[in-house]
């Protein structure tokens, strides 16, 4: 007899490898449901689940915890917090997402890995210290870098693989 699990894994297979669009109605029905559940009765998690299938709007895309654990271990330590880039960001008129290619949370996780791997060579570029850098200069300088990964044509980079998530 089959677990739960297996009989589960057999039906998704089923429907993933069948061309019948019917198979996919019954699955999503089904999710309804459950997210319906969800929502009601633990919303927390019920979000936590939504965010995730937010990835199907971006080339690039982090969840706001996924995004938090992966600056929370960056070494160099990371060098905004969501709080402070948002400010640097809209203070300068940088746009914090642009579709399809990368959501906010993939935003300020990748100008926080540029800054904390390439900012002194920004500085260097730039012919003087880091610390001597204005905070504009600096913020438009990683976007664009950012940006570079983030919108690259080929689609190479994708910020999910790079940070194992």
């Amino acid at each position: 007899m089959m677990t739960t699990k297996e009989e589960y894994d057999s039906l998704y297979q089923r429907m993933a490898t069948s061309k019948n669009p019917e198979y996919m109605k019954v699955f999503g029905n089904v999710m309804n449901d459950m997210m319906g559940w969800m929502i009601a009765n633990k919303p927390d998690l019920a979000k936590e689940w939504v965010d995730r299938l937010q990835s199907i709007k971006w080339d690039n895309y982090l969840t706001e915890s996924e995004a938090e654990a992966i600056v929370a271990k960056m070494q160099p330590t990371a060098p905004w917090s969501r709080e402070t880039w948002r400010s640097a960001m809209q203070s300068i008129g940088l746009p914090l997402e642009e579709k399809p290619f990368y959501n906010s949370c993939a935003l300020w996780v990748v100008m926080n890995m540029v800054y904390s791997d390439h900012g002194h060579s920004i500085a260097d570029i730039a012919g003087m210290p880091l610390s001597e850098m204005k905070t504009e200069a600096i913020v438009r300088a990683v976007h664009s870098m950012a940006e570079d990964l983030l919108c690259d044509e080929d689609k190479r980079y994708n910020v999910r693989r790079y940070f194992c998530v």
